[in-house]
């Protein structure tokens, strides 16, 4: 898929992940989440820039997803390190789910053409491709994005909570220290 089809299937899958922090009153998390998978799906198109890569090889791997989300918490670890171990830990978490995330809705758009992807290369090279549409359909990649403006939106009003709570990070670890406070 092209651009637009990556982010309308990106906004469509952390949908949910927002509906589900939105409806629990985390709507920084669920932003600035869904802010970090728009900005990291394209990543895996990495490889048109670099010569020495095949398109839709390495970078079109769950192994991909799987680095893309150790950098994500490379990017963090600086400011996780000032942190108590706990929250450190989650707030890494987070980061790799995010990253990987975005890689792994990348690599389900590619899947509705027929040029597929090969998830586990070089362990198998299996292909995988629904062969729904090609990627240069412009109509087929504008429809998904509208589709997944239209998902995310309905998401965000559905998932509105009148309570804002802090970052989830911040309060489990609130929660936590207060807990600790008390057995003291």
């Amino acid at each position: 898929m092209f651009p637009p089809g990556h982010y309308g299937m990106a906004l469509a899958l952390y949908a949910v992940v927002g509906y589900v922090l939105l409806s629990q009153g985390y709507v920084r998390d669920a932003l600035s989440g869904g802010g970090i998978v728009l900005a990291y799906t394209l990543f895996p198109d990495v490889d048109g820039q670099l010569e020495f890569l095949v398109h839709r090889g390495v970078t079109h791997t769950l192994w991909f997803a799987v680095a893309v989300g150790v950098f994500c918490v490379l990017v963090v670890a600086p400011s996780l390190l000032k942190r108590p171990r706990r929250e450190a830990l989650r707030g890494g978490l987070w980061a790799f789910f995010l990253g990987a995330f975005a890689v792994v809705s990348h690599l389900l758009a590619d899947v509705l053409n027929p040029w597929g992807v090969m998830p586990i290369y070089p362990v198998s090279p299996a292909l995988y491709s629904l062969d729904l549409v090609r990627a240069t359909n412009d109509a087929a990649n504008y429809a998904m994005l509208a589709g997944g403006v239209g998902i995310a939106v309905a998401a965000w009003f559905a998932g509105r909570h009148r309570d804002v709570r802090q970052s989830l990070v911040r309060r489990l670890y609130r929660r936590l220290r207060d807990r600790e406070t008390v057995a003291e």
